[in-house]
């Protein structure tokens, strides 16, 4: 009995130059043609190989082993409309914008076909950007949108993998977190005591907050000294505000102090006097911080309005309200507050997250670790010579 000739599945020839050209079978087609598909992979052989693997599980697997002959730009928009709906509507405006400026700026690499893509595309295009005087930060940003389109590409076998992930990116310098000293927090909640917003000053400064999260409370989010952070205030170019969920898309609890159970108190007393003036004009929504009407706040108005002119008056630097939040972590770890309260009351995801903002503070930590260390041990030492 003859032994019938078997086709290989797959094959990967060199070209040179950390190039691969990857050829693969997948049986017969409907008309009796052969049905093959071959691709470029740059980098090592061991890409290649992996690069067919996955192509041959998809064989097996009954699904389509063609890929997208999208353009990346086209695959962009249905990325954008379809696949980051799940994002914050912040982080989903600013993908708008970021990508609409990516597409004008490189309208040949949007042209270009998600089979064709490769990593020296990608690289071009984060050098022509730093060429264009972005700062690294803004490159690393639209890195990041393209990156993630192809990661959904790729999961979805628009293309062999994502080859984002092998560009390399300028360096980014992290910008010193500005934040003020426990004796101009204190000049400041001294000062501000009869801004009409001296509240919302001193809730970011005692708590920690992002200034979206403050602007988001209602009464019924306080309860004895629990505060429960459950949305945040969302501005959108050309929108009406909205009530998003939190950054971390999960509730948490700040504990409140005193001094700021007693503020938010005459803050209360102050806005029942208000609401009774402003009469039918008053649209009570139960928010803690409010507009004349009752409505939601514009931090952008607030900061420029009654937060810039009281630094000025106190005499403070130039600081952003979102500082008033960096000022908080960094008293409480100068304090010695274990990093995982911080992080609790800041809401970060990870306690990673924490030290690494915050890691401007962790020498004088390790300083006086060192020095708990050493009075430890003499402690010690001392008892062991009185024995």
């Amino acid at each position: 009995m003859p032994r019938s000739k078997c086709r290989p599945a797959g094959h990967i020839q060199d070209l040179g130059d950390g190039r691969w050209l990857v050829r693969t079978s997948h049986g017969i087609g409907a008309g009796g043609k052969r049905i093959r598909s071959q691709s470029i992979i740059e980098g090592q052989k061991k890409d290649a190989q992996r690069h067919l693997t996955s192509l041959l599980k998809r064989r097996d697997d009954g699904l389509s082993a063609a890929l997208s002959r999208q353009t990346f730009g086209e695959w962009a928009e249905e990325w954008l409309k379809n696949w980051a709906s799940n994002k914050g509507p912040r982080t989903r405006s600013d993908s708008e914008k970021l990508l609409g400026r990516l597409l004008r700026y490189e309208r040949e690499f949007g042209g270009l076909r998600l089979s064709t893509l490769s990593a020296n595309h990608i690289q071009q295009v984060v050098n022509r950007l730093r060429e264009r005087g972005l700062s690294p930060r803004t490159v690393r940003m639209y890195h990041g949108l393209i990156r993630g389109c192809l990661a959904r590409a790729e999961r979805l076998g628009k293309v062999a993998r994502n080859v984002a992930r092998l560009v390399e990116l300028p360096p980014q310098s992290r910008n010193e977190r500005l934040f003020l000293t426990a004796e101009q927090a204190e000049r400041l909640l001294q000062t501000g005591v009869d801004d009409r917003f001296y509240a919302l000053f001193a809730l970011l400064t005692l708590t920690g907050l992002r200034p979206g999260e403050a602007c988001a409370l209602r009464w019924d989010d306080i309860d004895n000294r629990a505060l429960r952070v459950r949305r945040a205030l969302v501005w959108l170019p050309n929108s009406a505000p909205i009530f998003a969920e939190t950054k971390t898309r999960r509730s948490r609890v700040v504990t409140l102090g005193e001094r700021v159970l007693g503020i938010l108190k005459r803050q209360r007393a102050k806005q029942a006097e208000w609401r009774l003036k402003m009469g039918a004009a008053y649209e009570d929504q139960g928010l803690i911080f409010c507009n004349e009407t009752g409505g939601p706040l514009h931090l952008r108005n607030v900061d420029s309005r009654h937060f810039k002119p009281l630094l000025r008056q106190a005499g403070l630097p130039k600081i952003r309200l979102y500082d008033l939040r960096h000022t908080h972590a960094t008293l409480l770890l100068a304090a010695g507050e274990h990093p995982k309260v911080v992080q609790e009351r800041l809401g970060h995801a990870t306690i990673t997250l924490t030290l690494d903002t915050y890691s401007h503070v962790v020498p004088g930590m390790q300083e006086r670790a060192a020095e708990r260390l050493d009075s430890l041990l003499e402690a010690a030492s001392s008892a062991a010579g009185q024995r």
